[in-house]
């Protein structure tokens, strides 16, 4: 194996840990392997993966593939390629990509949300050539991306003020690139992969890829194939299109008949939800579709309720034109024509904020129907469920069962795939569940690997809780009293920051109506509704506060999406486990892994795994950097039992005791 050129390394030393990772990388795209590395925070993950693959790709004609889900990783990851090229003086390429859409100056706030109908727009615009900033090139722009390492803020604006487009101008350079940061979606939505790595001339074999976060990538493939309707949306979306288009109209309506039909089969077994074959609603929409007066097929059904959302959003731009006569296709003069009806074209109205909101409004039912359906389809195995949990308001909807069906055949074919997480334990689990194991990849060898902390043991300390918990048989007043009056103690003894994540809103709610006084003048609240902007105020005022409780809950942006500088939070308690209800949904896919692997991994990677990722996510916010210091309380006594027990991570040294508050006083007074 070749070693590590440690001159790539930017910063003074090498952590404890850090050069295992390093080594393990560089062996890894070395040998063409499947590296599942769980690396706790500190570890400085980032660098340790980067330096090693990118001294591999420039030595070997490759790209590094640098893939993360927040925008705060792709930071981190371009100021460190900055580090790595200041300090090596290497001259090497590296391009920030976002979502096509995000990236767009002409992209409205409905385009920001719904990428398919943004898509049509884009592809109408260019063949159209009517994009001006798709339309001029600039090499200029070219090799001020290409020479400089640029955040995707600085990219966008830097090509939007020369009057270029950010996106094609990132791929652009994107096919002479020597990494390129950019979003899961790149690699795990085939279609999406399928484009991008058509334009940068690249194929699989070609890319080393690193997985930033890889906890959450399960999930985020599982929700690029994953949709739900409710019947509101249908009902809203038949009264938009009722004056624009009759038959139309009367194809939703048969949809919302389809909905009853479940529902009635639903309450005939006495059930709140109900498993649907895909071929049901295929078979009864074609059927419907078939004997209306204008017959139609399901896809053409589809096709135009995306047209008619898309023509809403050019109504506007026809009127600015003033003419349809060139500015548009022989299509769109039909779907424009068919919107003259709609009270979204009447003249005069389009500026005003009531009108556009209204506008939205109706794309959103109109897309939420078209993008539903559409996605249906899909033949890979997922969950199919009808809900009349909310009887006035029953929906249904889908989700990917098995995320491997996807990942696996990419892990196959790229050259090397480094995953890599603070909490990607147990480490088996993720390879199970992604397909990334040698039974599943003939040829490729995958190595499993848990890494120690490089920071002080004495810097942290994890207590388990005795007789408290949020099991459901226990839940009542009397426990909530005892949680609160518990966080109450602990909080006492907390020399700065802390905070308390809950399963869930209600058991926020419940838990903080009995904290004492003088916990809730210190509490800030995360809500449910809160927006990105208010959660950022909150965080602001946690910071700069020095003895402030956050009440938030388990799996939110707070427990996992947020980075807590300078030690911030010098106590964490983690109330609970936020298991799933036994939902039918949950039941599947708990049976759909018992079939594969068995009643114990069932159980474990459809129901308890889920849920202590999210705690350990939480757990993991208070220490950052070699100098933090926090307490770590686990409030309920399943954490010091078999199974909960054995999914804590190696290194987690954990006391069990019903005097969390006499351990928390010794942790910052001795």
């Amino acid at each position: 194996m070749t070693k590590t050129n440690n001159s790539y390394f930017p910063f003074l030393s090498i952590r404890e840990g850090q050069r295992e990772f390093m080594e393990d990388v560089r062996d890894s795209v070395e040998s063409e392997k499947i590296l599942i590395a769980h690396a706790p925070t500190g570890i400085g993950k980032t660098v340790a993966a980067l330096v090693p693959a990118l001294q591999y790709a420039l030595e070997n004609e490759k790209t590094v593939f640098f893939l993360t889900s927040k925008r705060s990783q792709h930071k981190i990851a371009i100021d460190t390629l900055r580090l790595i090229k200041q300090h090596a003086k290497l001259n090497f390429v590296a391009v920030d990509v976002t979502s096509k859409q995000s990236m767009c100056p002409r992209a409205t706030s409905i385009y920001q949300e719904y990428y398919s109908l943004f898509n049509e727009f884009c592809k109408s615009e260019q063949k159209n050539k009517r994009c001006r900033y798709f339309l001029k090139n600039d090499e200029e722009a070219l090799r001020r991306i290409s020479a400089d390492i640029l955040h995707v803020e600085e990219l966008c604006d830097w090509c939007a003020g020369r009057g270029v487009c950010p996106y094609k101008a990132a791929l652009e350079v994107a096919e002479r690139a020597d990494v390129v940061v950019c979003d899961y979606n790149y690699l795990f939505s085939p279609d999406i992969a399928e484009m991008v790595l058509e334009k940068i001339e690249a194929g699989l074999d070609d890319l080393i890829v690193i997985v930033d976060e890889a906890h959450n990538l399960p999930d985020r493939i599982r929700n690029n194939l994953s949709n739900t309707l409710r019947m509101s949306t249908i009902t809203s979306a038949a009264r938009e299109i009722k004056y624009i288009d009759r038959e139309m109209y009367g194809n939703l309506m048969e949809l919302e008949k389809i909905f009853t039909k479940l529902a009635l089969e639903a309450s005939k077994n006495k059930a709140a939800e109900i498993a649907v074959e895909r071929d049901f609603l295929l078979e009864e929409m074609e059927k419907v579709l078939r004997r209306r007066i204008e017959a139609i097929s399901y896809d053409d059904f589809v096709n135009t309720l995306q047209s008619i959302a898309e023509g809403l959003e050019t109504t506007g731009e026809a009127k600015t034109a003033g003419s349809t006569k060139d500015v548009f296709s022989a299509e769109e003069k039909r779907i424009l024509k068919t919107l003259k009806k709609s009270r979204y074209s009447v003249s005069g109205t389009t500026g005003s904020p009531r009108y556009k909101k209204e506008k939205e409004t109706a794309q959103r039912n109109i897309i939420n129907v078209a993008e539903f359906l559409d996605g249906w389809r899909t033949s890979e195995k997922c969950v199919r469920i009808f809900s009349l949990v909310q009887r006035e308001n029953p929906m249904l909807y889908f989700k990917l069962l098995d995320p491997s069906v996807i990942s696996a055949p990419i892990f196959a074919r790229v050259h090397a795939t480094i995953m890599m997480s603070g909490t990607l334990c147990p480490t088996e689990m993720y390879a199970d569940v992604l397909g990334a194991t040698p039974e599943r990849i003939i040829g490729k060898a995958v190595a499993m690997m848990e890494y120690k902390s490089p920071f002080p043991e004495e810097n942290r300390q994890i207590v388990v809780t005795k007789e408290l918990t949020t099991k459901y048989t226990k839940r009542g007043e009397e426990m909530y009293m005892k949680v609160a009056e518990k966080i109450s103690e602990v909080a006492q003894y907390v020399k700065g920051g802390m905070a308390v994540f809950f399963p869930s809103y209600a058991l926020l709610k419940s838990i903080a109506a009995h904290l004492p006084e003088d916990v809730s003048r210190r509490a800030m609240v995360e809500r449910r509704e809160m927006k990105k902007e208010e959660k950022n105020r909150l965080y602001e005022s946690l910071r700069d506060t020095n003895d402030g409780i956050l009440l938030a809950v388990q799996g939110g942006s707070f427990s996992e999406g947020m980075d807590y500088e300078s030690n911030t939070l010098k106590a964490i308690i983690v109330v609970g486990l936020p298991l799933s209800p036994p939902t039918l949904e949950v039941k599947l896919i708990e049976g759909y892994y018992t079939g594969k692997y068995g009643a114990e991994k069932g159980r474990l990677y459809g129901y308890l795994y889920p849920a202590v990722t999210k705690v350990l996510q939480a757990a993991g916010r208070g220490i950052r950097s070699e100098q933090d210091r926090c307490i770590i309380v686990l409030m309920d006594y399943r954490f010091a039992q078999f199974p909960y027990k054995q999914c804590l991570p190696s290194d987690y040294n954990v006391t069990f005791t019903d005097r969390a508050e006499v351990l928390c006083r010794k942790f910052f007074f001795t």
